[in-house]
């Protein structure tokens, strides 16, 4: 069986050897010519086809962009500056079931489970700036105008 395959294999390495030359998958990524699908209109290796710049007239459209700054004001606001004092009067542990409804650092957290304040939270008026009305932007068209922009073209000889 063994034997049968190796054969199989042998004849089609050797019938593969003396088939007509044809450009594998392997040799297309070095290849710049084939490389090219369309060589009839590209600029490739081997025709006259080069790329040249030139000017378009056409249309241009501007357009203007209108922003209304956010306005601000001082304010007084309330502030917490101390937390308050909290003790747990159920049995639990104090370091589990606790909300949290402060910062990422649990200024203010309570036990789920009883807790008895000892000390309210103490807070100041201070006064900030708040915003009233936020920022808006919106954008409005201008009549268009003719300008001229550049545009590569493909032409025949490279004296052009």
């Amino acid at each position: 069986m063994r034997v049968s395959a190796r054969l199989a294999a042998a004849a089609m390495t050797v019938l593969g050897l003396a088939a007509p030359a044809q450009a594998g998958v392997l040799e297309l990524i070095n290849d710049p010519i084939t490389l090219h699908w369309n060589c009839d209109i590209t600029p490739c290796r081997g025709n006259t086809l080069a790329y040249k710049r030139v000017y378009v007239r056409d249309h241009y459209l501007a357009y203007d962009i209108h922003t209304r700054p956010a306005h601000y004001v001082m304010r007084k606001v309330r502030v917490m500056v101390a937390p308050p004092t909290v003790v747990v009067t159920s049995g639990e542990s104090h370091d589990r079931h606790w909300l949290d409804f402060g910062d990422r650092n649990g200024l203010v957290a309570l036990p789920v489970s009883g807790y008895r304040v000892v000390k309210p939270a103490q807070y100041a008026w201070v006064t900030k700036s708040v915003l009233v009305t936020p920022g808006h932007a919106y954008v409005t068209r201008r009549s268009p105008h003719y300008a001229y922009f550049p545009e590569d073209i493909v032409v025949q000889g490279s004296g052009w």
